[in-house]
């Protein structure tokens, strides 16, 4: 999962910032900039700088690894450790529902490393023969990350089918970790009301910049599907987080993975994953069906290839493995207004149950006494 050009617009902004030492235009800067474009005979000659402009405030350098907060992808797997400690809260599930989903794409292979989609043949192989990470696009190839076992499937389930929607490396067989993102960045069905614009679109710039956005909070929930001939015929894979089973899931706090990040240079965004350690089986066509969704419903283009797959990061730069739990629903007692602002727990009455019986534990007396009350 890679962030888009989201600094661009300051980066212009800085290449055409000011014509002095400090933050401000001095006067001698206008003068000498009309001198030097002979604006006296040129009235209409539009400037190359702009005088007005002020320097980008933000600072869009990746950090170093050895400086960054806990990166993504990790492994988990039984007993597989890291060294970090988040800063970033992780959200739950119910909190994950209240941010818009802004961008649905798949990576060849698995980012992640469960027990159930651990096999490195295939991301081995891409290494050794030394090819860069990179988003297909047709003509190259995505860096393959784990796949989920082979051993065992019948050669009615590897029957090649010909993807019509799915661009690039899509193969019966082949395992795809989907990444559905959501951001508060993103537009809400209220915010969507009367849009002409639906608020998911190609790339990650929705998820981090979206609405003017630059400190939004990010969710992305992770699933692994296994192409296979005879697979779940799954209708709508496009929300497969909430219709496909994530019950073996959990939660950590992590980073974006980024196609320009490694174990040296890492991403400067903290966002919680949630992640289903099992593999799915679907079939070729119920993947397929995936991206003829994110073609006519949303217009996507760029994210029907499949991205490549980062690699593990180094155990120093995850979360330890106490910070990796499972998938919390968030739900939460409900409390019920009263008129005048008062908040009181729906199910009270249980709580005085629970109070009676035990002062009647300790003295029949006594419960006589509270009941009479």
């Amino acid at each position: 999962m890679s962030f888009g050009k989201m600094a661009v617009v300051c980066l212009a902004v800085s290449a055409t910032a000011g014509f002095s030492s400090g933050d401000s235009v001095t006067c001698g800067d206008l003068r000498q900039l009309y001198d030097n474009k002979n604006c006296t005979r040129h009235l209409a000659e539009p400037l190359s700088r702009a005088p007005v402009a002020a320097a980008c405030p933000y600072n869009f350098t990746k950090p170093a690894c050895k400086k960054a907060e806990p990166q993504s992808p990790r492994d988990l797997t039984s007993g597989a450790v890291g060294a970090l400690t988040p800063k970033a809260t992780t959200l739950s599930e119910a909190q994950a529902e209240f941010l818009p989903l802004v961008n649905v794409h798949y990576h060849l292979g698995a980012e992640h490393r469960s027990e159930d989609y651990s096999n490195a043949t295939d991301s081995q192989a891409y290494d050794t023969r030394g090819l860069a990470r990179r988003l297909s696009n047709g003509t190259s190839s995505p860096r393959p990350g784990f796949m989920c076992a082979t051993v065992g499937l019948t050669a009615e389930e590897l029957v090649p089918y010909a993807f019509k929607y799915c661009k690039g490396q899509v193969e019966v067989g082949k395992s795809y970790e989907v990444h559905y993102v959501h951001s508060s960045a993103g537009y809400s069905r209220e915010d969507l009301a009367g849009a002409d614009f639906d608020g998911i679109d190609d790339g990650l710039g929705g998820a981090a910049n979206g609405r003017g956005m630059l400190n939004p909070m990010i969710v992305v929930q992770a699933q692994v599907f296994q192409v296979v001939n005879g697979g779940q015929d799954v209708e709508d894979m496009l929300h497969g987080w909430t219709v496909v089973n994530h019950s073996n899931s959990v939660m950590y706090a992590g980073s974006t993975t980024g196609q320009s990040h490694d174990n040296e240079v890492c991403s400067p965004y903290a966002i919680t994953w949630h992640v289903d350690k099992s593999c799915h089986k679907v079939a070729p066509a119920a993947f397929d069906n995936l991206c003829k969704q994110m073609k006519e419903v949303y217009k996507l283009k760029k994210d029907l290839h499949p991205h490549g797959s980062r690699k593990l990061l180094s155990s120093q730069y995850v979360v330890k493995a106490e910070y990796v739990k499972p998938l919390a629903s968030g739900s939460t007692p409900q409390f019920h207004a009263s008129k005048d602002g008062a908040a009181r727990a729906g199910p009270a009455w249980i709580l005085v149950c629970f109070q009676v019986i035990s002062l009647w534990s300790l003295s029949p007396a006594l419960y006589r006494v509270v009941a009479r009350a």
